[in-house]
C-alpha cells in the first residue's frame, strides 16, 4: 500500500509537494480555526489591512490553521494549535506556529510570502504554504527560507515597506530539503 498524503503534482512545480489532510485533520485544524476567528470577534484590523482586498476573517483563520498542521505533519514537528483571546496577542505574538521555530505563512493570490521585521533574529524558518481552495482539504507547500535570509532577499511591500518585506517563491529550498538541510546532512 502507497501513502498518498504527500503527493508531487507537475501542474506548477515539479518539486511542489500537496500534503492531503486526514478527515480528523481538517476537522481539528478547522475548530482551530474557528476558535481563532471568535476570539478576535472585537479586535481591529491593522492600518494597513484592506478589507476590499481580504477574504472574511474566518475563512482566512482555518485556511492558516489547516497550513500550520500541513507543515508540522511534513516536518514531524509539535502543533500546538495555539488560540488565546485577542486581549492576550501581545504576550504570545512571539510563539512559533510549528514546533520551536517554524512561522508559517499562508499565501492565497500571490506566491510571495511575507517577512516582518519584528521577527528578525529569532531564528526562524519560513514556511510558505497555499491551502487550496475551497474546501482547502490538500495544502501546497510551496517550500521554506530562513526568516533572516528571507528578509536580506525580499523586496519592500507594497503595504508597509518599513517593517514587511515580500520573498518571491523563486528564493525557496523545497520541502524534501528541510531535513537534510537543517540538520547538516549533505546530499
Amino acid at each position: 500500500m502507497t501513502d498518498k498524503s504527500c503527493e508531487s503534482t507537475p501542474l506548477r512545480s515539479t518539486n511542489l509537494i500537496v500534503i492531503k489532510l486526514e478527515p480528523w485533520e481538517y476537522e481539528w485544524a478547522s475548530h482551530v480555526g474557528c476558535r481563532r476567528f471568535i476570539e478576535n470577534w472585537d479586535k481591529h484590523d491593522a492600518s494597513h489591512y484592506k478589507r476590499d482586498y481580504m477574504e472574511d476573517d474566518r475563512t482566512a483563520q482555518v485556511a492558516a490553521a489547516i497550513g500550520e498542521l500541513a507543515v508540522a505533519r511534513v516536518t514531524n514537528q509539535y502543533w500546538g494549535g495555539h488560540v488565546w483571546a485577542g486581549n492576550r496577542h501581545q504576550e504570545n505574538r512571539g510563539r512559533a506556529d510549528v514546533g520551536h521555530n517554524i512561522e508559517v505563512r499562508r499565501v492565497r493570490t500571490s506566491n510571495n510570502a511575507a517577512v516582518r521585521r519584528r521577527q528578525l533574529g529569532q531564528g526562524l524558518t519560513l514556511f510558505v504554504v497555499r491551502p487550496v481552495p475551497p474546501e482547502f482539504r490538500e495544502v501546497e507547500m510551496l517550500g521554506w527560507i530562513d526568516h533572516d535570509e528571507a528578509w536580506e532577499l525580499g523586496e519592500p511591500s507594497g503595504y508597509d515597506a518599513d517593517n514587511t518585506r515580500v520573498i518571491s517563491e523563486d528564493y525557496l529550498k523545497t520541502v524534501t530539503e528541510y531535513g537534510r538541510e537543517t540538520k547538516g546532512v549533505s546530499d
